[in-house]
This record gives structure tokens, C-alpha cells and sequence, in this order.
């Protein structure tokens, strides 16, 4: 498994984890978007740069994102209220590797169904982490 996917797991056990969590957690669009439970917060991968400065070693930048798909009244509101209690815990996240997390900036919700009432909301987070320059892993 890369560090990346391992981070992407490691934020999906710990948000699981948080006790009364307002959202399922998943890795995967389809199956949230597939699911009726609402909200559903799902964890995954945007863009990755590269920095080739440390001699053998190359310092890695990598988007996690977090989408909160919500059905609703105000399924904005309701987004937000998930990301209230997934933030702080986000950005507290450590593993092996891993020497910083950074929020990048939220995405504006996007709409959808005839009455407006299904929302998505993408938080995007950036991880800075090392690896060997001819691997993907620890």
C-alpha cells in the first residue's frame, strides 16, 4: 500500500471512530452516492506534486479531499455541520511519514436534484509527507 492510500485509510478509521459521528464515512463516491443514508462523508484523492530537493529522499505533496454529500432542507448547513466536528480531527491526523496537513480551501457546494435539495461539498486538505525516490511507500 502507498503512504498516501495509507493516509486516506488512517482519516477514514479515525473519523469512523469519533463516537455519535453525524455521517457515514466511505473511500468510495459510488457507494456513498449509491447509499440513502445522509449525510455521507467521503474520503478521497485529488492531485500529488512533487519535490525532487532531498538528495534521495522527494518531499510529497498530496490532496486528500473530503466530500459531505447531504440531502435536505439545507443540505449546505448540514454539510457544514459534519465538517464542524471532522476538521479539528483532520487536522490533528498523524502517521509514519507524515510531517504536516494542511486545509487548502473548500470547493462551493454543487447542487443537484430538480428542488436543489442533494448538496456535495469538497473540503480539500493537503498532506506533506517524504518517501524514497524510487518508492511509493515507507
Amino acid at each position: 500500500m502507498t503512504l498516501r492510500e495509507s493516509y486516506i485509510q488512517g482519516l477514514i478509521d479515525l473519523l469512523a471512530a469519533i463516537p455519535s459521528f453525524p455521517a457515514g464515512v466511505h473511500r468510495s463516491m459510488s457507494v456513498a452516492f449509491s447509499r440513502e443514508d445522509s449525510p455521507a462523508l467521503i474520503v478521497h484523492r485529488g492531485a500529488e506534486d512533487i519535490e525532487n530537493s532531498l538528495g534521495d529522499d522527494t518531499e510529497r505533496h498530496c490532496e486528500i479531499l473530503i466530500s459531505v454529500v447531504s440531502r435536505g432542507d439545507a443540505p449546505d448547513q448540514e454539510a457544514d455541520e459534519v465538517m464542524e466536528i471532522a476538521h479539528p480531527a483532520i487536522m490533528q491526523f498523524s502517521a509514519p511519514g507524515l510531517y504536516l496537513v494542511e486545509e487548502v480551501g473548500t470547493n462551493a457546494p454543487v447542487f443537484a436534484g430538480a428542488d436543489g435539495n442533494a448538496c456535495m461539498v469538497t473540503t480539500r486538505y493537503k498532506v506533506h509527507y517524504c518517501t524514497s525516490r524510487l518508492s511509493l511507500g515507507a
